[in-house]
């Protein structure tokens, strides 16, 4: 099992598949063709299987690749030489007999034990890929059993409703704590850590789009200077990558703007579509009255120009702006209304904590202190 095992990394090392969900399977992006299409029998939807290595007198383990349309699932079975399931993308369901339902996600490594009673497929929203390691035994590789009841298999959506809910309620997703991480580097000025960060992101699947886009938005809190210095490291890291051989996803650019109304309005709108709160204008008091020249370059290319590209969601906009405004210092009510935004946007008090978590981890003590006394000071109010 020692060599199976050291095959079965060496594949996943030279796997590599974009996100899949609803993709047809003759254009999945994979080096693994799809194999045989199988509908009926031992499986309730379509399923491809590719075997990769057969068995042989050295190594007892054979290796497939497996996919599973959205809904598609085995029946009950068991293997009375146990088997290693390790997932390749998407979203899958797994169960043992008289356990509760696992979601797999790629990465994720399962080792069934032998002639242990356990089904396994896609989830209801996505497809999901497999690599199955089935030893060879003198029972059989595999005994088939009953199907799988539709309850059964709708406990899965119960399951992944509550992954989802829990996620949302208490940590930030992981393209958000790229996010912060990238943020927070290039308000500071780091930008050796910031190459190491910028490499982590690409790794985990933000596009080169996405990143830059980022750093675009940092302009307008921490000045042109930091923003561009950060896209410089980012095309020194991209070029690294390239000559290692990596082809980063470059990702979709910003959507042309077809409204024809005046960019002061539509920053208008974007504005109280962030805050919740209507926009007096022009502003009677503050910042806004003695200089209404700053309010309409905030309108006009701030939350008009920089905002409104959809290549980030208002959600990682927000992200990246708290992140920066903490790293700055000195910055409190500019802060304090981001972080009104957020919450506003449906961030919860717990995930604005993970981010400063990630801030201290990342930057420092003082700069997510920046962050938590700001929040402190938005959400005591509500709490009294």
């Amino acid at each position: 099992m020692r060599h199976s095992t050291i095959i079965t990394f060496l594949l996943l090392a030279l796997y590599s598949l974009q996100s899949i969900a609803q993709t047809p399977p003759d254009i999945l992006n994979t080096i693994f063709p799809s194999g045989d299409k199988i509908e009926g029998g031992n499986f309730e939807g379509t399923v491809w299987v590719k075997p990769l290595l057969p068995a042989d007198s050295t190594f007892n383990a054979p290796i497939a690749n497996v996919i599973f349309e959205p809904r598609a699932r085995s029946k009950w079975h068991k293997h009375p030489g146990g088997q290693t399931l390790i997932g390749l993308d998407g979203k899958g369901y797994y169960q043992e007999k008289g356990k509760p339902l696992q979601i797999l996600r790629k990465g994720d490594v399962v080792r069934c034990p032998p002639n242990l009673e356990h089904w396994h497929g896609a989830s209801h929203d996505s497809w999901f890929v497999q690599l199955a390691i089935t030893p060879e035994h003198p029972d059989g590789r595999v005994i088939w059993l009953h199907e799988v009841a539709e309850e059964e298999y709708e406990m899965g959506l119960a399951k992944n409703q509550e992954a989802q809910a829990h996620l949302k309620l208490n940590a930030l997703e992981p393209r958000h704590r790229h996010i912060v991480a990238i943020s927070s580097l290039a308000a500071k000025g780091d930008l050796d850590r910031l190459g190491m960060a910028l490499h982590d992101a690409l790794d985990a699947g933000l596009t080169v789009n996405e990143i830059k886009e980022v750093l675009v938005h940092l302009h307008a809190y921490c000045g042109f200077p930091r923003s561009i210095q950060g896209l410089n490291t980012l095309i020194a890291v991209l070029e690294t990558r390239k000559a290692q051989g990596i082809a980063d996803e470059m990702g979709r650019t910003a959507s042309p703007i077809t409204d024809t109304s005046s960019k002061y309005e539509r920053g208008k709108k974007v504005l109280e579509t962030l805050t919740g709160r209507p926009q007096i204008t022009p502003p009677q008091s503050g910042y806004g009255a003695f200089s209404p020249e700053i309010d309409v370059f905030l309108k006009e290319h701030l939350f008009a120009d920089i905002f409104e590209r959809d290549v980030l969601s208002f959600e990682d906009r927000e992200i990246a702006t708290i992140s920066a405004l903490s790293n700055l210092g000195g910055v409190t009510p500019m802060l304090k209304g981001h972080i009104g935004i957020a919450l506003h946007l449906g961030f919860t008090e717990a995930q604005l904590m993970h981010l400063l978590a990630i801030v201290e981890s990342t930057t420092g003590i003082k700069e997510a202190e920046n962050g938590r006394r700001a929040l402190s000071e938005v959400i005591g109010p509500v709490k009294k």
